[in-house]
């Protein structure tokens, strides 16, 4: 996985003009290779609070629920503009890893296995949704709540 992060970091970079030189070329490259979270410009720790209050198993009606994950991990980029994310996501039932980014207070991270690909996107004032979507079966649960 930390192979994933130097490439995600460079992605984010934003294109300055249409023509590279090569000397450009070959600093990108350079900076591909020793870029990471622990050596990004900018770095941010993430930490949410998560309160799930409704669940929606499927295609079944949606119910009341008391489901509060955490959220902890790093933010790194060039600026503090957008930042890569490594983070996990802390239950009763399970501690899940997740990649993504963030932009401002919004959050969205992806991440599990095969057999239970989680997804989460936070807004700017915290609304929240949460999706498991399980390979067997397939189906999916969603949470819906807030994360501070």
């Amino acid at each position: 996985m930390r192979w994933m992060i130097p490439l995600a970091l460079i992605a984010c970079t934003p294109a300055v003009g249409q023509e590279t030189s090569a000397a450009a070329v070959a600093d990108e490259h350079s900076m591909a290779e020793t870029l990471t979270l622990e050596t990004a410009p900018f770095r941010q720790e993430i930490k949410r609070l998560c309160n799930f209050v409704t669940e929606c198993v499927e295609n079944e009606p949606c119910t009341e629920t008391e489901f509060t994950p955490e959220i902890t991990g790093i933010g790194g980029g060039l600026s503090a503009d957008d930042l890569v994310v490594q983070a996990e996501m802390v239950t009763d039932a399970e501690t899940v890893e997740l990649l993504g980014v963030t932009s401002g207070k919004s959050l969205s991270l992806s991440g599990g296995t095969f057999a239970a690909r989680h997804m989460i996107t936070i807004t700017e004032n915290g609304a929240t949704r949460y999706t498991v979507h399980y390979a067997d079966g397939p189906f999916v649960i969603s949470y819906l709540g807030t994360c501070n």
